[in-house]
């Protein structure tokens, strides 16, 4: 199997040790601009290294595309060029900014890197509650992530609380409820440290009825590492309360059951940064039943443009 790796810092890192785990006889190919990083790469990585991809005419069976958001575009359109079989892009796939999309560049086998998909408590929730009974949602995500004010891309369109973690719910939001329809209610966006968005609370509607609410920091000092969470609540009055750990089921205000991480026991191949990203490569090698698609992540850009345009207008 043929695969090249666009960028080789830690997202490539962590994706070329997992797959390199996986299965044998892989042939890799990375294109990193940076010397020095490639002097250091080639002594200690099996790999082919370039630092631009002027002279990879042929086609690969997966490419993985880790590099900064704002050349993900060109770099993609390389890749249809080339006729690479599957593209997997890290998230945030262009952002908020990106809700158009030439039509020569849509590829069924083209899939986006929202990892908290393949979260086990996630993966419980899909296969356990019937999206159709679903009355409201609420996605949060915290951390204390931005100290100074963030230098580059970073601090421009392609970031934000929003892009880098609200992406992540909402792509989950839209995963449970099955729903590509969402009208924004409400939102307010600060900027305390960035010169973007900090800090983003939304509300919204599904085209269902289904009440949709997010809450988003990347400033708050009293969070210790990057923690999400989900809040459902269904028609019968059940309430899921759903994080990395474990899922907390309520029947009228009691705690019914708790369901935690460690009662799934299940394999994994590889632990590198958790076992989703080890199931989400899985994914991408085998039947991609699970993995973000090209339309399911061009939706997530879009209802956060129309976040940022509902606080924009209301201004």
């Amino acid at each position: 199997m043929k695969i090249l790796i666009y960028g080789f810092g830690r997202m490539g890192l962590t994706h070329f040790s997992i797959l390199n785990s996986l299965i044998d006889n892989i042939d890799f190919t990375v294109v990193e601009p940076n010397l020095i990083l490639r002097k250091i790469l080639s002594k200690n990585i099996n790999a082919r290294f370039f630092s631009d991809d002027s002279k990879l005419n042929f086609p690969f069976d997966i490419t993985l595309i880790t590099t900064p958001p704002f050349i993900h575009l060109d770099l993609l359109r390389n890749c249809i060029e080339r006729g690479d079989k599957k593209v997997f892009i890290e998230k945030p796939f262009g952002g908020h900014t990106n809700i158009k999309f030439d039509d020569n560049l849509f590829n069924k086998q083209l899939f986006i890197g929202y990892v908290l998909r393949f979260n086990p408590c996630v993966q419980w929730i899909k296969q356990n509650i019937d999206c159709k009974k679903i009355k409201s949602i609420q996605g949060r995500y915290l951390s204390n992530t931005i100290e100074k004010k963030p230098k580059g891309w970073r601090n421009s369109a392609f970031s934000g609380v929003l892009n880098e973690m609200g992406s992540h719910i909402i792509d989950l939001i839209q995963y449970i409820v099955n729903e590509t329809k969402y009208k924004v209610v409400s939102s307010k966006i600060q900027s305390v440290i960035s010169d973007i968005d900090d800090i983003v609370e939304a509300k919204l509607i599904t085209n269902n009825n289904i009440d949709v609410s997010i809450y988003l920091n990347w400033v708050k000092n009293d969070v210790r590492k990057p923690i999400f969470s989900l809040e459902i609540e269904m028609n019968d009055g059940r309430k899921f309360f759903v994080d990395q750990q474990q899922i907390k089921i309520f029947n009228e205000n009691k705690l019914d059951k708790t369901v935690s991480v460690t009662d799934f026991k299940s394999k994994v191949p590889f632990y590198l940064r958790g076992i989703d990203f080890t199931n989400q490569m899985v994914d991408l090698l085998n039947e991609t039943k699970n993995i973000s698609n090209i339309e399911e992540a061009l939706n997530v850009n879009k209802i956060m443009n129309q976040i940022y345009s509902y606080e924009n207008n209301t201004r």
